[in-house]
């Protein structure tokens, strides 16, 4: 009695190959794919599966093809021992009862190419032959990983009490003068997008936004504090202020830094910065590295009560749900055009890429160190520690991003920082790190953020400790003390 068995059979560079149809979970057309750096070159990234994260492989180079085509218009979705993943073909064309008495070893050209430990043997079906594959030899599941990610617990929160008595704030540029809000006081910053008008609504609002599901007023602060100029609206942030009940974003023209400052450098307003209605619309002044930023006061800057009813109660309630199952703030910001993010709890400052003494006998990818207020932090360029290709971004938006480690700080150099984002922990995943072939990936990635943003990618949540050794980060201070 001859042994069938149902596959799947697809088509890749013109050749047929077949797939037993157990361990195939569904078929796909190829959806946006986030690259995942380190990774081996078969893996083309991750996708987003309704809320599921997993890894793409380019199911050609897996099996032994040089050629790097970017056009494969399907993908296969594969179950193996609890790994779920993607192998990218160019189409699949039916599902076949193969004949597997018949199944023979791959000779001179039906092997040619081909990497043997992914092949069973080769069938003939109706009038052509088919390449059976393994498919656990073509996903090769990491059973000690997969333990690992089991076991560990990750909580890469730090201790919300300083060392010492500061302020946090992020500051942004309107008509060329340096303005800020406390940090706290932000919970996203989003890409400019023009508001809908809205009928009788203050001079100051430029309208509403919908951001997820959730009405969102939006204030010009040209316009509420009387500064000329107009936005560049490719460069332009809004920055999202809670106000318990409801939010409002408030209009930049770009995102500066963001920034951990004595007290010592904040001094009281002086008496005259008063609004309408007597309301004081600047809360606090920084006098930090020789520049004078203005702390507005996200209470004076409006009327709450009025501005209160363009938020629903609907949406306010759409809002209390979403909020009921925690979120996460990241910061997010770009490494060779792909969005990266770091828990805004991990960040002590963001600033401009400065001098940096350079620091011999280290990795070419630290590029050197930084004194920061008398703190000696190594820098290290993430293009390069990530193995990505340089960005050719100018210098003006690149930023040092100085993250807290356990005992030291660590500056992450990037071409941009594109802004805050609030993600529901809902919209939160453990990376699909069981693949062997993801190498040094399963070390930098802690988590994958799905975001709602239009035309973005997932972002990639970085581990800071993974990205530079303590031992390199000693050395590194210890080589220009």
């Amino acid at each position: 009695m001859m042994a069938k068995n149902s596959c799947i059979e697809f088509v890749l560079d013109g050749r047929y190959f077949a797939l037993p149809l157990e361990n195939v979970k569904e078929i796909i057309s190829r959806p946006e794919i986030t690259p995942l750096p380190m990774a081996s070159k078969h893996v083309r990234g991750i996708i987003n599966l309704r809320g599921d994260v997993i890894p793409v492989v380019d199911l050609a180079i897996r099996l032994g093809s040089s050629e790097d085509k970017v056009d494969r218009s399907e993908v296969l979705i594969l179950v193996l021992d609890g790994l779920t993943a993607g192998v990218m073909v160019d189409s699949a064309s039916q599902v076949a009862e193969l004949d597997l008495g018949d199944l023979s070893e791959p000779e001179g050209n039906e092997g040619a190419g081909l990497d043997r430990s992914a092949v069973k043997g080769v069938v003939r079906h109706e009038d052509r032959l088919v390449v059976l594959l393994d498919a656990a030899n073509i996903l090769s599941v990491d059973r000690e990983m997969l333990k690992r990610i089991a076991a560990e617990n990750h909580d890469d929160r730090m201790d919300s009490q300083s060392k010492y008595e500061t302020m946090r704030i992020v500051t942004f540029d309107l008509d060329g003068d340096n303005y800020g809000f406390r940090l706290e006081e932000v919970r996203e910053i989003l890409r400019y997008q023009p508001p809908v008008s809205v009928p009788d609504a203050p001079p100051f609002v430029e309208g509403v936004l919908q951001v997820r599901g959730n009405i969102l007023p939006v204030v010009n602060l040209r316009e509420r504090l009387r500064r000329g100029g107009e936005l560049d609206q490719e460069k332009g942030k809004i920055l999202v202020a809670d106000y318990g009940d409801f939010r409002l974003g408030f209009v930049a023209d770009a995102i500066k830094e963001v920034l951990e400052v004595p007290m010592s450098e904040v001094s009281e307003p002086p008496s005259v910065v008063r609004g309408d209605s007597n309301r004081q619309t600047v809360s606090a002044i920084v006098h930090h590295d020789d520049e004078i930023v203005t702390i507005l006061d996200k209470d004076g800057l409006v009327d709450r009560e009025r501005l209160r009813e363009m938020a629903s109660e609907d949406d306010r309630a759409v809002a209390d749900k979403e909020d009921g199952g925690g979120s996460e703030t990241l910061v997010v910001f770009k490494v060779s055009g792909q969005p990266f993010g770091l828990p805004i709890t991990r960040i002590k400052e963001i600033n401009r890429v400065g001098n940096l003494s350079e620091v011999p006998g280290m990795p070419d990818f630290v590029e050197g160190v930084l004194d920061l207020r008398g703190d000696v932090i190594p820098v290290v360029s993430l293009s390069k520690r990530l193995g990505l290709k340089s960005s050719e971004g100018s210098e003006e938006d690149g930023r040092i991003l100085v993250v807290e480690l356990d005992d030291s700080f660590l500056g992450f150099m990037v071409d941009d920082v594109t802004g805050v984002m609030e993600v529901p922990l809902s919209h939160m995943s453990e990376p699909p790190l069981s693949m062997k072939e993801l190498g040094r990936a399963r070390d930098f990635v802690s988590q994958v953020a799905r975001t709602d943003v239009e035309g973005e990618r997932m972002v990639l949540v970085l581990s800071p400790e993974s990205v530079l050794s303590s031992q390199e980060v000693v050395s590194a201070k210890n080589s220009i003390s």
